[in-house]
Formats: structure tokens, C-alpha cells, sequence
């Protein structure tokens, strides 16, 4: 089932996240390096940011991980896949200078589901989100103008509504129907103490974890007034299932190649060899 860790307990704000509690992150590598984030759909499919991969970067230099916690390490969960696809909205920019901010990523081989690896829940349109709080997950900066952090980090942030967002940033045309806020104003925490590269906003209900927002844009640790925007999942939840639906599977592996144990010692044999070069 989507959105049900096997990890439980007290979510502490601006800490770092124990393995096996956020089983959907994905970490997205660009050269070697971590530039974003992302979360896992099911097996083939990954919800990241459309200016992650707007930069007529070569599809061929990214790489994804999932079941990992530490950049610097992996553990016997983690995963790495190439990319096979990238669909970035059509809206992407269009109205807005980060509207339609949301990518889909067809990978090429398929995730082995665990304990630590696990497909998180999208939130449909029919799903409101008043007075709730919720949590935002990946790496990046944990204080202004400090180091980015190489551990999975984990902070609470309350849902802001589009009319105050739009007072705080001045002006009504900069939060569009396709975006929410989040932050913590009484704080002064902003999302770049959570993940400066990329997170997600997620909110618990009956037990169940479901996705609400991208990490979109904001403007950053120096304004701390100012909260994150986030695409908004319920807006696009349509366009993402039609396009999974859509979209043919990968090209298969050969015979000799499919079977369960072959997948698996291919994944930690890449595994390995990934932590030997850091």
C-alpha cells in the first residue's frame, strides 16, 4: 500500500530522518552530484521538479537512488536506476515563471520494493488541506548559508493559505491555482533549512502518508517572511495518472537477464561500485 511506512514515531522538526521513514525519497544525481529530489510513484515511475531537468541537460547524466539517507553512503536498501524518460508539464513556465513545476520520470529498470523502499500516496482533488500541518523531507541547507547536509533531513511546516501567500510576497499574480505555501512564520524557518535541492510536502492521515506539494521555489533563506511554494499534487493528479497510464514500459531486459536474482545482484554489484568512488 502507497504512503505506509514500516517506520514509526515522533517527526521532529529540522532533524535528521532515520532510515526507512520516508521509504518513497529519491535522491536525483546529475554528473555524480545531488541536484534534486523526488519520490517514488511505484516501480517505474518517480514525481520530481520541472526545473530539475529543464536545463537541456542530457538525460543520459542522471542517475536516481532510492532507499538511501546518507549522500556519502549507501546502505544494503539502496537502489540506482537510469533514466529511461523525462515528461515535464506543457505548462512548465508558461504562465507563470515556475508555474506547471512538476516532472515525471520513467526509469529504466524497475524498483524492488522493501521495508525501506515504498510508493507514497498522491493527493486527489477532492482532498482539502485547512489548517493541517505537514512535513517536508530532503537535502539541503540546514542553516543559512551553511553546508548543504548529506543526511536526509525532516522539518514540520504549516499550510499557508494562497491569500495570505499572495500578501506576503506582494502581489496576487504570484501564486497561482497550481501552487501552495508552507512554512513557519512564527520560527522564521523557511523549506532551504530542509532541502535546498528539492523536497516534497507530505501530510498524514488515518495512518497514511500522502504527497501534496514540489518544492517549487521562494525566495530562500535570506527572506525567512517568505514562504516555500510548492506545486500543488491535487492540481496535476489528473495529467500524472493519465501519463503513467499512457506511456509504454521500457524496453525489457532480455531473458537471461529477468529474473529476480539477476536484477538484484546487478542493483548491489552498481551499489558498490558507487560507494568505492567516494
Amino acid at each position: 500500500a502507497c504512503g505506509r511506512p514500516r517506520t514509526q514515531g515522533k517527526i521532529m522538526g529540522g532533524m535528521p530522518a532515520p532510515e526507512g521513514k520516508w521509504p518513497w525519497q529519491v535522491s536525483v544525481h546529475y554528473s555524480g552530484s545531488h541536484v534534486c529530489g523526488g519520490s517514488i510513484l511505484n516501480e517505474y515511475w518517480i514525481l520530481s521538479a520541472a526545473h530539475c531537468f529543464s536545463l537541456k541537460l542530457n538525460t543520459h547524466g542522471f542517475d536516481l537512488y532510492v532507499g538511501i539517507v546518507n549522500l556519502n553512503f549507501a546502505s544494503k536498501h539502496t537502489q540506482w536506476f537510469e533514466v529511461n524518460k523525462v515528461i515535464i508539464h506543457p505548462t512548465y513556465q508558461l504562465k507563470h515563471p515556475v508555474g506547471g513545476d512538476v516532472a515525471l520520470v520513467q526509469l529504466k529498470t524497475r524498483i524492488e520494493f522493501s521495508d525501506s523502499v515504498l510508493p507514497v500516496c498522491l493527493a486527489s482533488p477532492d482532498m482539502t488541506f485547512q489548517n493541517v500541518s505537514c512535513w517536508a523531507t530532503g537535502w539541503g541547507l540546514v542553516r543559512p548559508r551553511g553546508e548543504p547536509s548529506v543526511t536526509l533531513q525532516e522539518a514540520k511546516f504549516a499550510l499557508i493559505s494562497a491569500v495570505l501567500c499572495q500578501m506576503l510576497y506582494g502581489t496576487p499574480l504570484a501564486i497561482q491555482p497550481d501552487m501552495l505555501c508552507a512554512g513557519n512564520l512564527v520560527d522564521k524557518k523557511s523549506v532551504c533549512e530542509v532541502s535546498s535541492t528539492l523536497g516534497r510536502v507530505a501530510w498524514l492521515e488515518n495512518h497514511t502518508w500522502w504527497q501534496i506539494g514540489i518544492v517549487s521555489w521562494g525566495r530562500g533563506c535570506s527572506y525567512p517572511m517568505y514562504p516555500g511554494v510548492y506545486a500543488k499534487v491535487s492540481y496535476f493528479f489528473e495529467w500524472i495518472h493519465s501519463k503513467i497510464e499512457q506511456t509504454p514500459l521500457p524496453p525489457q531486459p532480455t531473458p537471461s537477464f529477468s529474473s529476480a536474482l539477476g536484477v538484484s545482484a546487478n542493483i548491489h554489484i552498481i551499489t558498490l561500485f558507487y560507494v568505492s568512488l567516494l
